[in-house]
């Protein structure tokens, strides 16, 4: 256990009474340089929860040819990093770390202690309250930047951040309008907690758990173990999960061909944008299989499929992103990819590199 510089004193909120002037006393702080931006130096005390993870995996399944084809890596990454991703025999995992705040104000998406300031979500997506000023004694956060922004980091970085929490003490998220399935899975998977918008708390403790270590997996297996509880293993074992058009398009130009080619091939086609979370768990649930173009619908998979199945994304040319790796190598699953080809519109899968990498899925599932 640690303490920060601010430990000691007392963390207070410079605005005042008005919770709605923190905003702008932050900027303040920023512009004179005043402001604590490191979450170590801003807290009371901190302790890991979890130590960091040295990981060997097992290597991903891709055609050789794929990587020339790529140009360009997914926004906030770059290429380095996204081949180290798919192609590293050892991954290191980030340690979890709890930080606790004395005096903490949440406010218009972000939290504020003192000169520091942890932003959860953009300012437009948080849900306002016009109400009276709330007060807490305890809580910890459950909620990320991420996970408020998209559905798929909702099921993979705030459904098992929300177990950790649960530990600790009193689980909240930040209020916003909720994802489409999120209600749905959040019943069956039973998590619950408060919503708050501008409130004040005494004490908040905020987890740091990004790493893919053992603690996050057995987080995964608590979800994945309340469905398997619920719902019958189906006999289809390939699933094809369509995008949808709720994100951001990544269209398959020649998707009619493409998937007659699964159909032909032994998969179920699965629409999550027109079932409800039950339907989705009761049409994936043990498959061994799952592929669809890289997206907020692949992550319904991860709480379903088989133990040791092969989860295989389909990947734009010029959007090059390896994150379901760190996933399925955290589970013990396998992942693959294909890069399909820029054109007009979106990106063409080749059906026959298509034909090539399910023969090469097939051969590694018949080893296990």
């Amino acid at each position: 256990m640690r303490t920060g510089k601010e430990a000691g004193r007392p963390s207070r909120n410079f605005a005042g009474d008005n919770l709605h002037t923190l905003t702008i006393t932050h900027k303040l702080l920023s512009f004179t340089g005043t402001a604590v931006d490191a979450i170590e130096d801003a807290c009371a005390e901190s302790w890991i929860v979890e130590p960091a993870l040295k990981q060997r995996v097992q290597p991903s399944i891709y055609l050789p040819g794929d990587l020339d084809r790529v140009t360009d890596a997914i926004e906030f990454s770059n290429l380095p990093q996204e081949m180290e991703y798919l192609t590293a025999e050892v991954r290191n995992h980030a340690a979890t770390v709890a930080y606790r705040f004395r005096n903490v104000s949440v406010v218009e998406g972000g939290l504020y202690s003192g000169r520091w300031r942890e932003r959860l979500m953009t300012r437009a997506k948080a849900e306002a309250d016009n109400g009276p000023e709330k007060r807490m004694r305890s809580g910890v956060v459950a909620c990320s930047w991420t996970g408020n922004h998209f559905f798929g980091h909702w099921i993979t970085d705030d459904l098992t951040l929300h177990l950790a929490a649960e530990e600790i003490g009193h689980p909240f998220i930040l209020k916003r309008k909720p994802y489409l399935h999120e209600p749905g899975y959040r019943r069956l998977l039973n998590i619950w907690c408060d919503q708050v918008a501008c409130t004040r708390f005494d004490e908040v403790v905020v987890l740091r758990d990004f790493g893919q270590n053992a603690y996050k997996r057995k987080r995964y297996e608590i979800l994945r173990n309340r469905l398997k509880d619920q719902f019958r293993l189906r006999r289809a074992k390939r699933v094809l999960l369509r995008r949808g058009s709720l994100g951001v398009s990544r269209e398959i130009v020649n998707n009619s061909e493409f998937e007659t080619f699964l159909i032909a091939h032994g998969f179920d086609i699965v629409d999550p944008e027109k079932l409800t979370p039950s339907e989705i768990i009761e049409q994936t649930m043990g498959a061994e299989v799952v592929i669809g173009v890289e997206g907020s619908q692949i992550p319904h998979a991860l709480l379903t499929m088989a133990d040791k199945g092969v989860l295989c994304c389909l990947l734009p040319p010029f959007r090059f992103v390896n994150t379901f790796k760190g996933y399925t190598d955290c589970l013990g699953m396998r992942y693959a990819m294909l890069v399909g080809h820029a054109a007009p519109g979106g990106l063409r899968i080749d059906l026959d590199d298509l034909g090539r990498l399910l023969e090469k899925i097939d051969t590694e599932l018949a080893r296990q």
